[in-house]
């Protein structure tokens, strides 16, 4: 299935991994709880600009998809959306991974996303380790 990897978003929105809409999405970059930020395909020039120099900025992924913000909100149960961050490295990097296959911009930040995702498996890891010592 092609847009297998809106199950997952809506799978992140459901666990509560997911910043929806420009505001949101500007607080979860600011706040550096974003990792990977996605615009549909049919927002304005503008908000695609505004939110590329946000993520560049901040060393967040930006991946443009080719749903419009209809099709990204339906499938999220919302409104008509224009951007969504996804606020946990494993979720982003399994989404992204997804969304590879048929994305350049997604494939492009697919190892990126792979190192940070497994950086921050290590360190849970040693926190875990950590915690079983005392």
């Amino acid at each position: 299935m092609e847009n297998s990897y809106l199950g997952l978003l809506g799978l992140a929105r459901r666990a509560g991994l997911l910043s929806l809409g420009d505001e949101s999405v500007r607080s979860a970059v600011s706040a550096k709880t974003a990792k990977v930020l996605f615009v549909a395909s049919d927002a304005s020039e503008r908000t695609k600009e505004t939110f590329e120099f946000i993520a560049e900025s901040a060393d967040v992924l930006y991946i443009v998809v080719s749903e419009t913000r209809e099709e990204l909100g339906n499938a999220l149960g919302k409104r008509p959306l224009s951007t969504v961050a996804v606020c946990d490295v494993g979720i982003a990097a399994a989404i992204t991974k997804k969304l590879a296959a048929t994305n350049e911009q997604a494939a492009e930040c697919l190892p990126l996303l792979a190192k940070k995702a497994e950086k921050s498996a290590a360190r849970r890891r040693a926190s875990r380790a950590k915690k079983a010592k005392k």
